[in-house]
This record gives C-alpha cells, structure tokens and sequence, in this order.
C-alpha cells in the first residue's frame, strides 16, 4: 500500500492496469488496497473510463518514504538501470527511485524530470554487447559483504586460482573489473575471465582511506604509461586513421592524424607484436607496412598464408 501511495504521489494519477503492472499485483489487489487506503483517510479519488483511474486528491503528500539500507546502497545507481539489472538490483533500484521521488516537492521533481529529459549516460561501447560475466552476482555479494574470495581466473589460456580481497566493481566501457588487494598488492581483473567464485568466510582488510574511483584511474594511468614492444612505419589510407587511432596506445594517439585525405606516411607505437600485427591485418589493402622489414615480411606472409587457404592464383 505504501507503493502504490508513493506512485500516486509522484505519477499525479494512474489507472489500475498500470498499478498492478508496477506493482506486479493484481488489478483486484490494487483495488482492495485503495480501499483499504481510504478507510485509514487517505484520500484516493477513483474515476471510470478510458481517461480514469487513481489520483490523490487536494494535493496530498505522505514523507513516509521509508528508503531502507538496501535501497540507499542502490541510490548509486540512478540513471544507470542496465548495469543495476546486471548486479541483481533493478527492483530495489527501482523501490528507492520511486521513495526518492516521492520526497521531492511538486517543484523539484519537475526539476529533476526535465533533467532525465535532457541528459542520458550510456556506458556500453557502440557495436557491442555486454561480455558474459556469469559471476558478477557472487563477486559483487563479496564486495557488499567484505569477503575474501578464491575464484579461478583465465589468462592468455591458462586458468589459475587466486585468493584475492575484493575492493570493489568497475564497468568501463561496457565492461566489469574487480580491483582487488592480492598478496598486498592493487590488481585489476576482468570480470568476463572468472569462472568460478567461492566465498571465503574471511572478512577483507579495507585500506584506511582507499578510494575507488581514484584506484581505477591510477589503474588505467599505469596501463597507458606501459611501455610499447614495437614500432610501425605505415602508409595508410586517411579514412582509415580514425579507427587505427583507437587500437594504439594513449600516449601514441596524438600522432595519428584524422583530418587528412588521400594517404599518409606515419609512424605508430604498438603494445605488442602480435596486437600489432593483427590490427595491421584488419585494414586489408589500406594499409602498408614500410618497416621495419620483420614485421612487412611476417604481414606479407600471414597475406600470402591466407591467399593459399581462400585458392587464390598467383599467392
């Protein structure tokens, strides 16, 4: 009954379907709270017809919004529903959203209405979807729990067992890490990698101080200061610099043009061999390495390679 009270006050007036669709009741259980609610003197006013259903009449207010610990832990979450939904939150996110709307005067939920109509945060990447991270659910249970954790982690093919100190969850461009105390030391893990989470009953020593936020950006400087393991002349064509500007590392992106026509001649840095000779492949014909020679010959044999698989003459 105090959700339905609570979506009256913020929503102004609503029929029954749509109580009972918020409320996931019945239309019958909706209409046996109303009346319950106007015999304790609340005044519900109730009107037939396609343009009817519930309001609260004379501007009634209740401030018995009543948000519990588990619903202020999901304010975090406000305009960010699918990583709520992901994390196992979107209906306590959604029972804190509407407590927290029906606090606001008239006034200010107009105000903060005309904001959600203007501004919109979307952390997933374009083209892409989530990756499958089957354990997020227990991973953020220790988080909120402040338990060690024993998880099975796969990297570059091989698993691993690691007993780490969760220290709390990430999602950067469209995906989750765990930052993690292991052996005393911050580590970062993608969480599409876990395959298996047990909960130890070992409670997580928190650092005095420790920021989240800030442990994530230290994270991220410490992965774009990394050291690059090659370096590539190219001659490539400008429509495709754009793209190639996102597979370098940060401190080489100022390097690469983007406002150019025809081709050009540059020289970018790569985080590994490998990595550098895949995104060199994926441009095709646009792209030519000019040096150093090992790797224009190891591109001209991985293009000669694949030349005799599709039959093609003449390889």
């Amino acid at each position: 009954m105090m959700s339905l009270l609570l979506h009256l006050q913020v929503r102004g007036q609503a029929s029954g379907k749509d109580l009972a669709r918020q409320l996931e009741v019945s239309e019958r259980t909706v209409q046996r709270d109303v009346d319950a609610l106007v015999a304790a003197g609340v005044p519900v006013r109730s009107a037939r017809g396609p343009a009817g259903g519930y309001s609260l009449d004379g501007g009634y207010r209740t401030r018995l919004t009543g948000v519990g610990l588990d619903e202020a832990g999901a304010l975090a979450f406000l305009g960010l529903s699918g990583p709520a939904q992901q994390l196992g939150l979107g209906e306590v996110l959604e029972g804190a959203r509407i407590k927290v709307w029906a606090s606001l005067t008239s006034e200010a939920r107009k105000r903060a209405g005309d904001a959600a109509a203007r501004f919109h945060l979307d952390p997933m990447r374009w083209y892409g979807t989530p990756e499958p991270v089957p354990c997020l659910s227990q991973l953020a249970e220790a988080v909120w729990r402040d338990r060690r954790v024993r998880m099975t982690y796969v990297r570059d093919g091989q698993s691993a067992l690691r007993d780490v100190e969760p220290m709390g969850l990430v999602l950067a461009g469209g995906d989750w890490y765990l930052i993690a105390f292991r052996d005393g030391r911050r580590r970062t893990y993608r969480i599409s990698r876990v395959t298996a989470v047990e909960l130890l009953d070992e409670p997580v020593r928190r650092p005095a101080g420790f920021d989240l936020a800030q442990s994530w950006l230290d994270t991220r400087a410490e992965l774009e200061r990394e050291q690059t393991a090659v370096e590539v002349t190219l001659r490539i064509a400008a429509s495709a610099l754009p793209r190639l500007r996102k597979m370098v590392p940060v401190h080489g992106q100022d390097a690469i043009p983007v406002s150019v026509t025809g081709e050009a001649e540059i020289t970018v840095a790569f985080e590994s061999e490998v990595w550098a000779r895949e995104a060199i492949l994926s441009f095709g014909s646009a792209a030519e390495v000019l040096s150093p020679l090992a790797m224009r010959e190891r591109i001209a044999a991985e293009l000669k390679a694949t030349s005799a698989r599709y039959g093609v003459s003449g390889a």
